[in-house]
Parts: structure tokens; C-alpha cells; sequence
């Protein structure tokens, strides 16, 4: 590829994430503002133990984003590859593949659900305490709601793939305002009139559905009907690379889900709802704040893929090094501040009743560093396709994560699991990814043959 080339497609990929930077801090920040304001709403207008049980019936139920089997990120990925090749066929055969197997998956998801629930009614007080048993109605509706719209959301996700494929992560991020706009509404509706745990499902989960589904309908009428699925279009040769990649995404979304869902049920079981509640806050703020980083490094990989592609090194070690620096920094300031203000602003923010302790401020700030100095070199590994090692990597911190947690929180309570957070992530992932990143980097790139109008044509593709 001639320089002139490489130059046209490096202002190609930076305009992009770009693009997508600033779509993705108002996103983002609407999104900051309704969970600012949701989360001490919820605690007030539910209750201690009521936002408890909430916290602990969506996080066994996103278990349900599993039945992708990692195709989101993986449709991604070979996307990426076919549209940069020039394969046009492959793109369709590939959407195609992800759309009728997500079609599949959630029609056995349905059923499993179907069954769940009701062995689900049989035993509340075993899966969530017996404290819950007061609150059997609304757990039975909320396991409902939630669990309904995670299967359209397993649908409805090919549509974000196939933007962050293409580089249009702005689009999603559009599309993340319009449903953080209805949530916004939704929940002072509900604190104000409905204040229960199925009516809170409603407004977060029913909100997002839309709005992915959205998205996913305007993609395949306006921006890309070529990606219109059909069922001439699936074969097992298109889907064999597909699963492949995506597998691999699958057991990092299951490690994930073991360290910041399982972790918080497994807590639940052994204190109790109520005094799970100010761990929950805090971790949740946490998550609030890490979009700080996901913003960037969210559209970075797919345009990490794109330089690996066409062999250009340079601009990938570029961006390894902005993206680390830029998130270590914000993550240091974000810690010290939870730290020390943490037990002074929260009791505030979620009500006088969630009182986290400087103990736990101190640990979670700390996971927070550990969590994104991780998330960071995933990044790039992503982008690299080193698929596999960070699954197997994640795997084994996820599964510490739990063992760890089993032995501390009966004598530490929450902080228990905090420290296993921090102790796993440590002793794993934060030294094994970064050496992966530099072997990586001193490997040739396996450069393909790339099509000049995608090098060197518009930034969206003409419709055929």
C-alpha cells in the first residue's frame, strides 16, 4: 500500500473515532446524568432491600446475553475484514449466518426462560433469600420483563455489530441517546407513580430494546439493504470463521459476567439483599464512570483491525499508547476520589441508608484500575485478533474472582469481594495481557489484500 494510501486511511480511521468520541460523550453523558439520577431514585423509592433484590434479579438474568455466543463481537470482527477486503458477498452471507442463529438462540432462550421461571416461582427464597419471599409478585414480573427484553436485545444486537464493523459507531451511539432520553422519563414516571421493581425493568430494559431495535431496522432499510438477510445466504463456510471468532468473545463476556454479575449474586446469597445494596451503588457508579474510557476504546478496536489489515503498525502503537495513558490518568483520579470522598458523597447521592465504608471505596477505586489498565490492553488485543489468549486470560481471573470471594466474604462481608477483584485481576490479567500486547507488536502483521475503494473511496459505501 502506498503512503499516500496509508495517509488517506489513517485520517479515514481517526475521523471516525473521532466522530465517534464526541457522539459518545453526549451519549454518554445523558446516560451518566439518568443513572446519576436512577440510582439514588431506585434506593429511595424501593428500598434498601427492595434495590437489593432488583440488583441481584438483573444480574443472574443478563446471563441471558450469553446465548450470542460472543457473535455481536464476533460479526464484528469478520465484518471488518470483509468490508476492507472489498467481499461484498461475504458481508451478506455473514450477517445473514449471525441474524438466522440469533433468531435460533433466542427461540431455545425462550424456552429455557419458560422453564426457569417457573422452577424460579418454586424457589425464591433459595435464589434470593428468604426475605424475598415478601416480595414474590414483583420478583415473578420483574423476572418476566427483563428476561423478555434481553432475548429482543440478543436480536437486536447484529445491528450495533454491523455499525462498529463498519466504523459508524456514531450511529449507535445516536441511537443510545434516543433510549437513554425515554429511560430518563420512564423512571420519574415510575418513582413517582409505580415505585417497584417491575415497573424499574420497564423503564431501563424496555427503553434499550427499542432503541437497539431501532437501529437495526434503519440500518437494514437505509444505510446498508444489501445486508438484508436471506436465507439463500447461509452456509456453514461463512459461519465457520464467524463462530470462530466469536466463541472466543464468548467465554470473555462469560469471564466478565462471573467477576461483575455472579460475583454480586454469590455476595447477595451469603449477607443478604440489604446489605449487599452499598457495594451494588458503589460498583455501579464505577461502571458509570469506566464510559469514560469505553467512549475511546470501544470504536478503537474494530479501526485497530483496520490498520492491522493493511499492515500499518505505526498507527496502532500510536493509539496503544494514547489510549493507555489517557485512561490510566482518568482512572488514578477517579480512585483517589472515591476513595476519599466516597463515604462522604454516596450516603448523599443513594440515600442515608447506603453507607459503603472507606475500606471499600479504597478497594473498588483500586479494581477500577486494574479493571481498565485490563480493558485497555484487551483493546488492542482485539484489534489484533489474539482473540483466544485474552478468553483464556479472562477465564482464569473470572474463576478466581469467585473462588476468592467464597473464602473472604464470610469473614470480610462485601469488602471481601472487593479485595477479590482487586487480588485476581492483579495476579492476572494486568501483567499476562501487557506482555501479550508487546509480544504481539514484535510479530509481522499478517497484512491482506485490501479494496483501494475502500481505502480511497467515501466514507459510507453507495447503496447497491
Amino acid at each position: 500500500m502506498s503512503d499516500q494510501d496509508h495517509s488517506d486511511r489513517r485520517a479515514f480511521r481517526a475521523g471516525r473515532v473521532r466522530l465517534a468520541f464526541l457522539t459518545s460523550v453526549g451519549s454518554k453523558a445523558l446516560g451518566l446524568i439518568v443513572q446519576f439520577l436512577a440510582v439514588p431514585l431506585a434506593v429511595r423509592s424501593l428500598g434498601a432491600e427492595r434495590f437489593g433484590i432488583y440488583t441481584m434479579l438483573v444480574s443472574a438474568l443478563v446471563w441471558i446475553d450469553l446465548g450470542r455466543l460472543g457473535i455481536g463481537p464476533g460479526l464484528t470482527r469478520e465484518l471488518a475484514l470483509a468490508w476492507n477486503r472489498g467481499q461484498r458477498e461475504q458481508e451478506r452471507k455473514l450477517f445473514s449466518n449471525a441474524m438466522f442463529f440469533l433468531l435460533a438462540v433466542a427461540g431455545m432462550i425462550t424456552g429455557l426462560l419458560v422453564m426457569g421461571f417457573h422452577f424460579g416461582a418454586a424457589h425464591i427464597d433459595v435464589i434470593f433469600g428468604a426475605s424475598a419471599m415478601a416480595f414474590r409478585s414483583e420478583i415473578l414480573a420483574g423476572m418476566l420483563i427483563v428476561g423478555a427484553f434481553l432475548v429482543a436485545q440478543v436480536i437486536f444486537s447484529a445491528g450495533e455489530a454491523a455499525r462498529s464493523a463498519y466504523q459508524d459507531d456514531f450511529i449507535n451511539n445516536l441511537m443510545n441517546t434516543l433510549a437513554n432520553l425515554a429511560s430518563l422519563a420512564l423512571i420519574f414516571g415510575v418513582a413517582i407513580c409505580w415505585p417497584t421493581v417491575p415497573a424499574f425493568a420497564l423503564a431501563v430494559f424496555g427503553s434499550i430494546a427499542l432503541a437497539k431495535g431501532i437501529n437495526l431496522l434503519l440500518l437494514l432499510i437505509r444505510s446498508r439493504p444489501y445486508l438484508l438477510p436471506r436465507w439463500r445466504d447461509v452456509d456453514r463456510q461463512a459461519l465457520r470463521p464467524l463462530l470462530g471468532s466469536s466463541l472466543a468473545f464468548w467465554v470473555v463476556q462469560i469471564a466478565t459476567l462471573m467477576m461483575h454479575n455472579l460475583s454480586l449474586v454469590q455476595l447477595g446469597q451469603m449477607i443478604g439483599a440489604a446489605e449487599l445494596t452499598p457495594f451494588a451503588v458503589v460498583f455501579r457508579l464505577l461502571q458509570l464512570l469506566s464510559t469514560g474510557v469505553l467512549m475511546i476504546s470501544m470504536p478503537l478496536w474494530p479501526a485497530i483491525t483496520d490498520a492491522a489489515v493493511r499492515g500499518d503498525k505505526e498507527w496502532i502503537v500510536s493509539s496503544y499508547r494514547r489510549l493507555l495513558m489517557g485512561a490510566m490518568g482518568f482512572c488514578v483520579v477517579t480512585a483517589v476520589a472515591i476513595g476519599l470522598l466516597g463515604p462522604l458523597v454516596i450516603p448523599f447521592w443513594a440515600g442515608a441508608g447506603v453507607h459503603p465504608g472507606t475500606p471499600l471505596c479504597i478497594a473498588l477505586g483500586i479494581y477500577f484500575i486494574v479493571w481498565m489498565w485490563n480493558h485497555c490492553h484487551s483493546t488492542i488485543l482485539f484489534g489484533l485478533g489474539r482473540l483466544w489468549a485474552v478468553a483464556w486470560v479472562m477465564a482464569a481471573e473470572g474463576m478466581l474472582v469467585l473462588i476468592l470471594s467464597t473464602m473472604l466474604v464470610p469473614r470480610l462481608g462485601a469488602l471481601g469481594t472487593a479485595i477479590a477483584l482487586c487480588v485476581a485481576g492483579g495476579i492476572t490479567s494486568a501483567w499476562i495481557l501487557p506482555w501479550l500486547v508487546r509480544h504481539s507488536l514484535k510479530m509481522p502483521l499478517h497484512v491482506h489484500e485490501v479494496d483501494p475503494r475502500i481505502v480511497l473511496g467515501p466514507i459510507e459505501e453507495p447503496i447497491a
